[in-house]
């Protein structure tokens, strides 16, 4: 495996904690639950982006940029991760979001602002929007002399995908430390890139779970697709040979609402069991809908006592703020 050569900034604090969840797990009377605390990696308040930004600006600093540019939602983690590692580094953050701006700046699109990020708007409500806006941002910024680093969103590319190849052998060693065999390791899916980066980690590591993602903006065939190919190329980056089965992609629909960024009453249910069971935050985006995937999983019964669950936590607290009202 080619991991260890390929160029890397360290820029979260890892390895991130293992969690039993026994409060949660007597409340639901099914498998035993433990939490990947990827919320915990340090950066611009944590969350899983920081693995990522680790292999893609050690590739933007090697190609000299001195501008960060990247796009998504007004609440996406990612840009605000973005925006703080760029800081962190010395780079002038750019962030790229749909739509118009917000009537109150809150959670994270607040803490671009104290970021002093430059903030960007599309005007237009389709999130594909900001994708043909990156590539112009970037153009006018050449033009204006600077040397811009362009990353899609979510950081979902295989360079990008890496970072979770990393988590997926920390967290073996984890299992192993402990004495733990998980059947399960359940993540939010957006992009696609971190789902695909555990599998592609999975494989390469022949774990004994599966990877199984719960969408929380794409339609599910869309994301299975994505997921397998995003996988199939970053264990080529790494240099393994192997293939990624289709068996394998397990992504879960039906939790997704109204739309993205769109807060659930199952999310906010789930939000609300995990943070009176084990005094942790999810988030409306992300993790608290891919907790409530989690759950109908467990009320279902297709999980039971015979399973153990590792719900990777990805951050995405301070998007509670802009949804105070929900």
């Amino acid at each position: 495996m080619r991991l260890s050569t390929i160029p890397r900034i360290r820029l979260a604090t890892l390895p991130t904690p293992l969690q039993d969840a026994p409060r949660l797990t007597e409340t639901l009377g099914g498998p035993r639950i433990l939490i990947k605390r990827d919320d915990l990696t340090g950066l611009g308040m944590g969350g899983n982006k920081a693995r990522k930004l680790e292999f893609l600006l050690a590739d933007a600093l090697a190609g000299g940029a001195d501008t960060v540019v990247t796009a998504g939602g007004p609440q996406s983690n990612h840009c605000r991760m973005t925006a703080a590692a760029a800081r962190r580094l010395g780079l002038h953050p750019v962030l790229v979001f749909y739509g118009d701006p917000p009537a109150e700046t809150q959670g994270n699109l607040l803490l671009d602002g104290i970021l002093g990020a430059t903030l960007i708007y599309t005007g237009k409500r389709e999130r594909a929007s900001v994708d043909r806006t990156l590539e112009v941002v970037c153009a006018n910024l050449r033009e204006e002399g600077r040397i811009p680093y362009a990353i899609p969103r979510g950081g979902a590319v295989p360079l990008g995908d890496a970072g979770y190849v990393v988590c997926a052998l920390e967290m073996e060693t984890q299992f192993f430390e402990r004495g733990i065999q998980p059947t399960h390791v359940f993540c939010a899916t957006g992009s696609c890139g971190t789902q695909a980066g555990l599998l592609a980690g999975a494989v390469a590591y022949r774990a004994g779970y599966r990877v199984c993602g719960v969408t929380v903006s794409r339609p599910l065939d869309e994301c299975r697709v994505r997921v397998r190919r995003l996988a199939q190329e970053t264990l080529a980056l790494v240099g393994v040979e192997a293939d990624v089965p289709p068996e394998q992609v397990v992504v879960y629909g039906g939790y997704i609402g109204q739309g993205y960024g769109i807060p659930t009453a199952e999310g906010t249910e789930a939000i609300r069991l995990l943070a009176q069971t084990e005094g942790l935050f999810a988030d409306p985006v992300y993790t608290g809908k891919a907790l409530a995937g989690l759950i109908d999983r467990i009320r279902r019964g297709e999980l039971t006592s015979e399973h153990t669950v590792v719900f990777l936590h990805t951050g995405g607290a301070p998007a509670l703020f802009a949804h105070a009202g929900r």
